[in-house]
């Protein structure tokens, strides 16, 4: 059996044992040379680290390396293991021998394989998350070498045309994936979807407690515009205005009309969505 054959059995093996799925590993595209690949893999919050060698000449893929390399991509919130794209691992070899890294440089995985449970928490308070993400697939890693700055690892990753890349300045790291080539500029990495869900809420119940007290009229019409201007995204929610005199409230005339405008205009307020990354 030839080296190519013995590489994608190989990669099929890992992939039943798992459970999971990943892309076909490069066998033809990767731009490493024929010399055996390692990689040693670092997560800096637990220190656990894998390092191991995982492709050979005339093996392939080594099943039990890609297994460890998978345990340390795992969720960590969930614990789950599924394969890691080999396509991944090459990437992030490539790149650190791009920058003239050591060998022996741990490549820290912030963040590897999440579950969509975790995916989809992450997705409610981090606009850079996407719904559907690669990290989702074994196939995307957040990642960072000592030494080396984010910018550089950023530069190979473009040069490399390979998979889609962005630099996260805000947290130092970089994220690369097997899909597309393709690049994005992030947004801030402070969470902002609660507060203008919460901001939204106010003034939602606000402007229907004036509409049901008052019975309509032009200062309710006002209440709902300000508080739909209040929680636009992308902009700290301001406070909802305040309910006109009831003096002023008793000289309006009721009209119905107008409360049904302002309630729509409240009900249609826009809803933050995440970044697709």
């Amino acid at each position: 059996m030839t080296g190519r054959a013995l590489g994608i059995l190989a990669v099929l093996t890992v992939a039943t044992q798992l459970g999971g799925c990943a892309t076909a590993p490069p066998l033809e595209s990767a731009r490493l040379d024929g010399e055996p690949r390692s990689v040693v893999l670092q997560h800096p919050a637990s220190g656990e680290t894998a390092s191991v060698t995982y492709w050979r000449p005339g093996d392939g893929y080594d099943p039990a390396a890609m297994r460890e390399i998978a345990v340390l991509f795992r969720d960590r919130r969930s614990d789950e293991v599924i394969p890691v794209d080999p396509a991944l691992v090459d990437m992030l070899v490539e790149l650190r021998q791009r920058v003239g890294a050591p060998p022996d440089s741990p490549i820290r995985i912030t963040s590897g394989y999440r579950s969509s449970a975790t995916n989809a928490s992450l997705a409610r308070t981090n606009p850079n998350v996407a719904e559907n993400s690669y990290h989702m697939r074994g196939q995307a890693a957040d990642f960072s070498i000592a030494g080396i700055p984010p910018s550089r690892l950023a530069e190979e990753a473009a040069a490399m045309q390979r998979g889609g890349y962005a630099m996260y300045a805000h947290t130092g790291h970089v994220h690369v994936d097997t899909g597309p080539f393709r690049t994005w500029t992030p947004k801030t990495g402070e969470p902002r979807a609660p507060q203008i869900l919460e901001a939204q809420a106010r003034a939602r119940a606000k402007a229907q407690a004036l509409a049901m007290k008052h019975g309509g009229g032009k200062g309710r019409v006002q209440v709902a515009e300000a508080a739909d201007k209040a929680v636009k995204p992308g902009k700290p929610p301001a406070k909802p205005a305040e309910a006109p005199a009831k003096s002023a409230v008793r000289a309006a005339a009721p009209d119905l009309s107008r409360v049904r405008v302002a309630l729509a205009q409240v009900k249609e307020m826009p809803v933050q969505k995440p970044a697709k990354r």
